[in-house]
């Protein structure tokens, strides 16, 4: 079963007593504050809400059952969050204290060279097994069919699903029957979170493309030559900014950095937070009222490749 993160959401931008809480709390405590930090910028927002109708048309409709769709992107565009966010607004509940749990979603990150056995072990451990039976593979894989029925799971996703197709064509082959069972069974849809190379594998597997038609979902990196998009990545700057645990504001999106940012992450949420977390983690260690461009530099210099005669942030304060 998946621990999910402790979301951080809270802006101290107004909020000078939260803060002020904020900075009573352990160096440590902080620190996951920033690695586990969400912002629901506007992107973020508008691809949620379509995930939300790929998975039931309104508050009130039903889940959609039976059919394989799709959640595509760059690595790091920040689809893994998104995923963990929707698995935490359906959370295993119990209808009554005489009744087993509901289990809504089932998320599994998919490893690589996995066959069949793997994923369906995955499955019974989504979805609250406390170990896997010790039978068959096809007969796990049937009675892990089952359980996502009697367990009320009507979502069932695979993150990182381009393994499934460089996997070695035997396991690859097994990965997609038991797909296509829990389809067929009609008491769930399967997602394929990963890689825009899912859609076209995809379109070599008529039984599994024609189980929905592959509806997909696509999360894309801000595009930094739009004038729009920049300003939506700077909005998203600001959030962060807003949300991490410091004294002052590190003001993220100030004009001297911006061509910085560019070079940095390309517009890409995750490559952004990738370096905000590192330099974070800095500045909380030395005790600095915020982030400063010495711990973005130091941030990029790691990440200085070899050859590499720049990097951003180098000339930072």
């Amino acid at each position: 079963m998946i621990i999910l993160p402790d979301f951080h959401e809270i802006s101290f931008a107004n909020d000078s007593e939260a803060r002020r809480e904020m900075l009573r709390l352990p160096e440590a405590a902080r620190q996951r504050m920033v690695e586990n930090l969400l912002y629901r910028y506007p992107r973020f927002n508008q691809t949620f809400a379509r995930l939300q109708k790929l998975h039931r048309p309104g508050q009130q409709g039903a889940p959609i059952v039976g059919q394989i769709a799709g959640f595509l992107g760059n690595s790091r565009a920040g689809k893994s969050f998104m995923l963990k966010t929707l698995l935490r607004e359906n959370k295993p509940y119990r209808v009554d204290d005489s009744s087993g749990y509901v289990f809504p979603m089932a998320y599994i990150p998919v490893m690589e060279r996995w066959g069949a056995p793997d994923v369906a072990s995955a499955l019974f451990l989504a979805t609250g097994a406390s170990s896997v039976p010790y039978i068959g593979g096809k007969s796990l894989e049937a009675k892990c069919v089952r359980r996502v029925a009697t367990h009320g799971t009507p979502l069932v996703v695979f993150d990182d699903a381009h393994y499934i197709f460089s996997a070695p064509p035997a396991k690859r082959r097994s990965i997609l029957s038991l797909i296509k069972a829990l389809a067929d069974s009609g008491s769930c849809s399967v997602w394929l979170a990963g890689l825009y190379t899912i859609e076209g594998s995809m379109l070599n597997e008529a039984q599994h493309l024609n189980r929905g038609s592959f509806p997909t979902v696509h999360l894309a990196e801000h595009d930094m030559s739009i004038t729009d998009e920049i300003d939506d990545y700077l909005g998203f700057l600001i959030g962060v900014s807003n949300r991490l645990p410091f004294a002052e504001d590190s003001i993220l999106d100030r004009e001297e950095w911006q061509t910085e940012w560019r070079l940095a992450a390309r517009g890409s949420v995750g490559l952004t937070m990738n370096i905000v977390i590192d330099a974070a983690r800095q500045a909380i260690y030395d005790g600095s009222p915020c982030i400063q461009g010495r711990h973005l530099r130091e941030a990029c210099f790691l990440r200085k490749r070899t050859g590499d005669l720049t990097y951003p942030f180098e000339k930072a304060a």
